[in-house]
């Protein structure tokens, strides 16, 4: 995870075509309960200014994947395997998730930072 201090809300952990992917699958999880494959996802982004190819879009979505963020089922269709990404967790959760491991990390890193709290 990087952190982009010069930047607002999302835009300071991700590129701007990762802000609106993720953003769309948290809405469409609200909206209709259903998970996105990389396809419906790269489509989604071509109708953006934030056009990226299919190969960054999959390495986004595998990357939030590895990071917990969304979790995905592997389906079989046409072409056969792909996967269904869906959020692990909602816009809420990652708020929090990201302020913990941020204070976590600054504490470790600036150790004598916590005992002056104290």
């Amino acid at each position: 995870m990087k952190f982009d201090t010069t930047k607002d809300g999302l835009y300071t952990l991700f590129k701007p075509y990762q802000v609106l992917l993720l953003e769309h699958i948290w809405k469409l999880n609200e909206n209709e309960k259903v998970g996105v494959n990389s396809s419906r996802a790269h489509e989604y982004l071509l109708t953006t200014s934030e056009k990226k190819s299919r190969a960054s879009v999959i390495f986004f979505l595998n990357d939030l994947v590895d990071d917990g963020i969304l979790d995905y089922e592997e389906r079989t269709g046409k072409g056969g395997h792909h996967r269904v990404y869906s959020p692990k967790m909602n816009r809420d959760e990652y708020a929090a998730y990201v302020t913990e491991t941020v204070t976590v990390k600054l504490g470790k890193v600036f150790p004598a930072v916590q005992k002056l709290k104290a």
